[in-house]
């Protein structure tokens, strides 16, 4: 049996060649990620990338929610005091002496998940409260803060707010304009502060200041949302899944660092809690349909990039997957009709010759490829990009030296196919470091290279 494995090598090496390799994004999407130091997260562990002055963590809330998804190709060009302006030109000036490019050179146009975080360094935000604090050393219980920002009730933040607006929009539509089938969020600021009273000395801010602070951020908060809804874009509210973890709570109850931080965080910024609160809020976000009617939201089509790139929208924007036990339940030999019996959720796309379903935790996907076109036709290959469904601890995502460890007798097939061992009927590519997709196949199909060369065409398609 394995010498008509091998036979078919040439064949499989050519469907390779035709187009299977896009799925190694298709696998898991395109994802790219712009923002201020509330996006990049600055001195959360740990701190990669480059520039480094940028401040970016590999625990920010983009990367939880690539890692959530299972998204294949991450982009993460987020920089510490970014402006809107930085997204068209570079920004300078960084602590270290270094240079971000403009974030817009991040953009792809086979992105299919672009998030965006900015606007409060245009408003000058993070300057207000630091201002804020300085007063309020002397002045504990009284009103300085909104007496130097709003005096005589002209409040000069509450200005810069809204000459955000247009800049906000811009982002926007530039988002748009550059990566055309993107699914594109807008993520907002969380609630740092407390609901009522203070915590001086340890945040220096009186009753008052903090009512005014927090009072802009709902303020910043509103205006970017009205932004996303005219600019075909998904909001992100993370100010409701983080109230009563301010900067006035103890640790581990705290996920936000006040004037002296605690923990591993900026000043003033969420810490690597803050960061899995906002990440819990966007996969929520992305977990349900688009808000937006607008053609641009990533759940159309992507060109000639195969049926899996563009499902892998399609299931960030689905409710109905199939979790663990749903895939159980689609095995090797099962009929269309007990498929549609037994499998409690409806596929993604249902054809003849194949039905492909939307899995729990992201974009992942599962398809069963049918032996013909009629009723009586039996599923013979299954196949997932799905993270956390796998074999002996390997998965799609998992790393190359995982799946060495674990199979040290794989039957190699060439352009980075392999069987698990020769006797086994599950099927590993692996590329690029990493497994990309594990199938299952039946004997039947493994006998004969032209019907293995077949149903993997058509689930990859």
């Amino acid at each position: 049996m394995a010498h008509s494995r091998l036979r078919g090598l040439a064949v499989l090496t050519l469907l390779i060649a035709l187009g299977v390799a896009g799925s190694a994004r298709a696998a898991g999407g395109v994802y790219v990620a712009l923002g201020d130091s509330y996006t990049s997260a600055p001195l959360v562990p740990n701190q990669h990338g480059e520039p480094i002055d940028c401040g970016r963590s590999d625990h920010n809330y983009p990367s939880l929610v690539a890692k959530a998804f299972g998204l294949g190709t991450f982009v993460d060009v987020s920089c510490g005091s970014a402006e809107t302006k930085h997204m068209t030109e570079p920004q300078t000036g960084l602590p270290a002496g270094g240079t971000n490019p403009p974030q817009f050179n991040g953009l792809r146009a086979d992105a299919t998940l672009v998030t965006v975080g900015i606007g409060g360094n245009d408003a000058g935000l993070v300057g207000v409260a630091e201002k804020c604090a300085q007063l309020g050393v002397t002045d504990p219980m009284g009103t300085s803060c909104r007496d130097y920002w709003a005096p005589g009730g002209n409040d000069q933040v509450a200005a810069k707010i809204e000459a955000t607006k247009p800049k906000i929009a811009a982002v926007l539509q530039g988002i748009h304009q550059r990566s055309p089938k993107a699914r594109v969020t807008i993520v907002g600021y969380p609630d740092v502060l407390p609901d009522s009273g203070n915590c001086y000395p340890m945040v220096p801010l009186s009753p008052d200041d903090i009512r005014y602070i927090d009072a802009l951020i709902v303020r910043i908060n509103t205006m970017i949302a009205g932004q996303a809804a005219a600019n075909d874009a998904d909001f992100v509210d993370t100010y409701a899944d983080s109230g009563g973890h301010d900067v006035c709570k103890l640790p581990p109850e705290r996920w936000f660092e006040g004037v002296v931080p605690t923990e591993p965080a900026y000043p003033l910024h969420p810490n690597g809690k803050g960061e899995a609160s906002m990440a819990r809020s966007a996969i929520a976000v992305l977990s349900r349909p688009r808000s937006g009617s607008g053609g641009t939201g990533g759940t159309g089509g992507t060109g000639g990039t195969g049926g899996l790139v563009r499902g892998q929208a399609q299931c960030l924007a689905r409710r109905a997957r199939i979790g663990r036990r749903g895939v159980g339940r689609i095995v090797l030999g099962s009929t269309r009709r007990r498929l549609l019996r037994r499998v409690p959720v409806a596929p993604l796309q249902r054809k003849r010759q194949a039905f492909r379903y939307c899995v729990n935790g992201g974009a992942g996907q599962l398809t069963a490829v049918f032996s013909g076109r009629s009723r009586r036709a039996r599923t013979e290959l299954v196949l997932t990009t799905a993270p956390r469904y796998g074999r002996r601890h390997v998965h799609t995502g998992s790393r190359a030296a995982a799946f060495r460890r674990a199979f040290p007798n794989r039957l190699r097939l060439g352009s980075g196919l392999f069987f698990a061992s020769p006797r086994s009927h599950v099927l590993f590519w692996v590329i690029k470091g990493r497994v990309r997709f594990i199938a299952v196949v039946s004997r039947r199909v493994q006998r004969h290279p032209r019907r293995f060369t077949r149903d993997l065409r058509v689930a990859l398609r």
